[in-house]
C-alpha cells in the first residue's frame, strides 16, 4: 500500500446530511459578507459565556492550534484521545506533532473513567472530550497540568449541569461543517474564557469574489439535499461524505463568506435545535417500543444537540441487518466511523503505549445513526419499520 493510501484508509461515511442549509437569509448574508467575523465571534461568545473566540478554517484546525498551544505551555508531548471518535480529531493531534494515547470508551461514546484513571498522564498535554452524537458527556477528572478540551463539534447547543458544551474545561472547539449542529460552509472556532497566546490568534483568510462565493454556496446547498447527497456518495472516486484520516488539512483562518453564513445560520439555531430534539425523541420512542435498537439519548439533567440519532443494535450481525434494511428504503442510515482510532493504519506510527479498545470496538460494531431532519415520517417510516421487521430487528 502506498504511503498516501495508508494515511487515508479506512474511510468513514459519517452522514447523510441534515437537509438544506441556505435560505434567503443566508444567501443575503453571504452577499454582504465583509463584516462576518466580528459579529460571529460576538454571537458565539455571548451564547457560550466566553470572552475569547478565534475563528479557523475548520474545527480540526482549531483543535490543532489548541493542542499545539497546550503542548507548548506544558512542555509535554502527548494527547489523550477517546478510542472511538471522528478521524479528524486524530488528524489534528498528528498535525500538532503530538504522540497519541488512546483511552477506551463506554457504549455511549463517553470516555471510560476507569480506563482513563489507569493511563499514565504525566506526559499528556491535553485530554480531548468529544461529546459524540450531540450528547453532553461528563468532563473526566484529568491529572494536574492536563488541558481539558471540551470538543463541541457535534454538540453545540447541548448543556450539562456544569454549563454549555464547548464552554467547559480549559478550551472549547466548535465546527461549522456539513452535518454539524451549526452547519454552514465549513470552518470552526477555538473558545476560551480568557485570551489566547500570541500564536493562537486568529489568522485572516481573504474571501473569494462575491459571485464565486455565491456559486460555491449554492452548489454546496444542492449537494446537502439528502437525495442528491446519496447520488453523489455512490459515485466511485468522488469521496463525497467520507472522512479520511488526513493530517494535511487546510491551515489558517475562516473565510469571510463562511463566517457570514455561519452567523446567519446561528440566528435560527435555537429553533433548529428544538426541532431536532423533538424529532430525536419521537424516533427514539418509536424505535425503543417497536424494535431491538437502543437509542442513545441525553442523560438526566442534560440536553442534547442531536445532529443524528445514535442507536445501538443488540449485536454486530443485528447492526448489519438493520443497516441493510434501512438503506433499502432510503432511511438515511449511517454507521458513522467504521473503526476505533487504533485501527487506522496511518495513525499507528503516532500511537503511544498499549490500549484496551474493548468498548470502542463494540461501539463501532453495534452503532448506527438516523437523520433527525424530519424525513422519516409517514410511508417512509412505515417502510423502515417493516424492513427492520423483515430483517429480524423487531
Amino acid at each position: 500500500m502506498a504511503a498516501d493510501e495508508a494515511l487515508r484508509a479506512p474511510r468513514a461515511f459519517r452522514l447523510p446530511p441534515a437537509g438544506r442549509v441556505l435560505g434567503l437569509r443566508e444567501l443575503r448574508a453571504l452577499w454582504r459578507s465583509a463584516a462576518g467575523h466580528p459579529a460571529l465571534r460576538s454571537a458565539l461568545g455571548e451564547r457560550l459565556g466566553v470572552t475569547d473566540v478565534a475563528l479557523f478554517a475548520s474545527g480540526r484546525e482549531a483543535l490543532r492550534v489548541a493542542l499545539a498551544g497546550a503542548a507548548r505551555r506544558s512542555g509535554r508531548s502527548e494527547v489523550i484521545l477517546p478510542a472511538y471518535t471522528c478521524f479528524s480529531v486524530a488528524a489534528a493531534a498528528v498535525a500538532a506533532r503530538l504522540r497519541v494515547r488512546l483511552v477506551d470508551v463506554t457504549l455511549s461514546g463517553a470516555i471510560d473513567p476507569a480506563a482513563l484513571e489507569a493511563l499514565p498522564q504525566e506526559r499528556a498535554a491535553a485530554l480531548v472530550v468529544c461529546n459524540l452524537f450531540g450528547l453532553a458527556q461528563t468532563l473526566p477528572c484529568a491529572s494536574p497540568g492536563v488541558c481539558v478540551i471540551d470538543d463541541a463539534a457535534q454538540a453545540l447547543g447541548a448543556r450539562a449541569a456544569d454549563g454549555a458544551v464547548g464552554a467547559r474545561g480549559d478550551v472549547g472547539i466548535l465546527s461549522f461543517g456539513r452535518g454539524k449542529p451549526l452547519s454552514g460552509l465549513g470552518g470552526g472556532a477555538l473558545v476560551r474564557r480568557c485570551g489566547h497566546d500570541a500564536d493562537e490568534a486568529e489568522p485572516v483568510r481573504a474571501s473569494a469574489h462575491r459571485l464565486q462565493s455565491l456559486a460555491r454556496a449554492l452548489a454546496y446547498d444542492v449537494a446537502l439535499s439528502p437525495r442528491v447527497f446519496g447520488w453523489l456518495a455512490a459515485v466511485p472516486g468522488l469521496g463525497i461524505g467520507e472522512t479520511p484520516f488526513d493530517p494535511g488539512f487546510t491551515r489558517g483562518g475562516l473565510s469571510n463568506d463562511a463566517a457570514a453564513v455561519a452567523l446567519a445560520v446561528l440566528s435560527r439555531f435555537d429553533a433548529d435545535l428544538r426541532a431536532r430534539a423533538a424529532e430525536a425523541e419521537r424516533l427514539a420512542a418509536l424505535l425503543a417500543g417497536r424494535t431491538r435498537l437502543v437509542p442513545l439519548l441525553p442523560a438526566p439533567g442534560t440536553t442534547g444537540a442531536h445532529p443524528r440519532l445514535a442507536c445501538l443494535a443488540p449485536s454486530p450481525s443485528a447492526r448489519e441487518a438493520a443497516v441493510a434494511a434501512l438503506a433499502s428504503v432510503g432511511a438515511g442510515v449511517s454507521t458513522l466511523y467504521p473503526t476505533p482510532l487504533g485501527q487506522i493504519p496511518g495513525l499507528a506510527p503516532h500511537l503511544e503505549g498499549p490500549a484496551s479498545l474493548v468498548g470502542a470496538r463494540e461501539l463501532a460494531s453495534r452503532l448506527l445513526t438516523l437523520p433527525v431532519h424530519g424525513g422519516l415520517h409517514g410511508a417512509r417510516l412505515d417502510a423502515a419499520l417493516q424492513a427492520l421487521s423483515r430483517a429480524g430487528c423487531t
